[in-house]
């Protein structure tokens, strides 16, 4: 039987004989299996196991975090977090931890994600797909995930959770400059469909062959979820309460107010079964969904324990990692797992209702030259596909979505019917659920 949170508590209780008024301590055990493939084959089979705890411990208005890799040597590690809080500068920012009887729900994994003997084989079928879909190279990574992660603190968490999950990449080639880029993400082993994964790649390369240099203008696009989702991820980061405090949001000032057309509505649902469900944020507090956005309007902030405080309100049980990533800051409030609401269309419809556009597959450098106004570019990648008077015909390359994400949101005019979870580690696109869709009359420009 696990003992995480044991483990935890005993960090906790550590932390306050040394004088801490208040610490929370979240102890992870984790294996994660890897498998890399190129040119059609695989190059390298990887496996990383990991017990390790991030600590948290805030004295007189001192507050420090680390990340303690040794066990073994726990209460000593938190006995010097506890000293370095105490020499540090006061956090006028601090506004505590959360607090209170806490209930959890319980959840299911599949067990026999983590009993996967074979997972090449998986490889192998995605492989074989994409060359039987017209593919003559094919590379990509699969991972297999077990967690389990235990919490505890001075303000009354006390909770263990877990979850498994595998992700397929997979990306085909039909010529150097032609390539197609397909995801599957699940928890649940019935759903890893590999060798349909592989030939969707190969669809998208097929039809990428022979592309040219792409046009600069307006033009409307459809995009699918991989490409919707690095957009989406730079749009979650916003939400976060300190990211409008330190003015690198474009939400602020903003609360009730329309920032979207009316067909987005987008929610942080971290209860859902997915790559990334989780029962309770990094303090401790149980998870719910939030609603962030509501037919267009801005409906809150991602909010911690201090954020909430700053903004005069409550914590939407979002706090982020006690230690920082490369995406987030300690403890910042964030979207979990981003769910985009679906439309009524099927991609062909999309597509069909497009007389100047581009399909595009995937992206990624999303970079912002003013992170407040949200003024934006991003890189297409993989297929990107000319579209005339509802048709494809033909595929370009070297282009550059130069646009305001502010007004991409709003001038989005359709959502597909059926959602695809994704996640690609390489740009940013976090673990999400998104429909494809179509925005219209977006500024491209060459991308050098």
């Amino acid at each position: 039987m696990s003992r995480l949170k044991e483990v935890a508590a005993e960090l906790v209780e550590t932390a306050r004989d040394e004088g801490a008024k208040e610490a929370i301590a979240e102890v992870f055990d984790s294996t994660v299996g890897q498998i890399r493939y190129s040119n059609s084959m695989i190059d390298s089979s990887n496996q990383w196991h990991s017990v390790h705890a991030h600590v948290f411990v805030a004295v007189e208005g001192r507050t420090m975090a680390s990340d303690i890799r040794d066990l073994r040597n726990g209460a000593d590690k938190v006995r010097e977090v506890v000293s370095l809080a105490r020499a540090s500068p006061i956090n006028k920012d601090y506004g505590g931890i959360a607090s209170g009887a806490f209930k959890y729900r319980r959840c299911r994994v599949d067990k026999r994600i983590a009993m996967i003997r074979n997972p090449a084989k998986f490889v192998l079928d995605a492989i074989n797909g994409a060359i039987s879909g017209g593919a003559q190279d094919v590379g990509g990574t699969f991972f297999v995930r077990d967690s389990k992660w235990g919490i505890a603190s001075s303000k009354g968490a006390f909770a263990e959770d877990g979850n498994a999950s595998m992700d397929l990449s997979v990306r085909a080639f039909t010529q150097p400059e032609a390539s197609g880029q397909a995801v599957l993400v699940t928890a649940n082993v019935d759903k890893m469909k590999a060798r349909e994964t592989g030939i969707r790649a190969a669809e998208r390369a097929v039809a990428a062959k022979d592309a040219v240099s792409g046009e600069e203008g307006r033009f409307d696009l459809v995009m699918e979820p991989l490409f919707l989702g690095g957009v989406v991820g730079a749009t979650a980061a916003m939400a976060s309460g300190l990211s409008v405090e330190l003015g690198m949001s474009m939400f602020k000032n903003r609360i009730g107010k329309r920032i979207a057309s009316e067909e987005m509505t987008l929610i942080d649902d971290p209860i859902m079964k997915s790559m990334s469900r989780r029962m309770f944020d990094h303090e401790g507090k149980p998870c719910r969904k939030n609603t962030v956005i509501k037919n267009g309007v801005l409906k809150t902030y991602l909010h911690n324990t201090s954020t909430a405080k700053h903004f005069k309100t409550r914590s939407t049980a979002s706090t982020g990692p006690l230690i920082a990533t490369d995406f987030s800051m300690p403890s910042e409030p964030m979207m979990f797992h981003p769910v985009l609401e679906t439309g009524d269309q099927n991609v062909e419809e999309l597509i069909g209702d497009v007389r100047n556009g581009l399909y595009v597959n995937n992206t990624w450098y999303t970079r912002f030259q003013n992170y407040s106004t949200g003024d934006f570019s991003t890189i297409p990648r993989d297929a990107i596909l000319r579209i005339r008077k509802g048709e494809v015909v033909g595929s370009v390359k070297n282009i550059r979505v130069s646009d305001n994400l502010m007004q991409f949101w709003k001038s989005v005019d359709a959502l597909s019917k059926s959602p695809e979870e994704i996640y690609w580690w390489d740009e940013a696109a976090p673990p999400a659920h998104l429909p494809a869709a179509r925005v219209r009359n977006m500024r491209i420009t060459r991308s050098s």
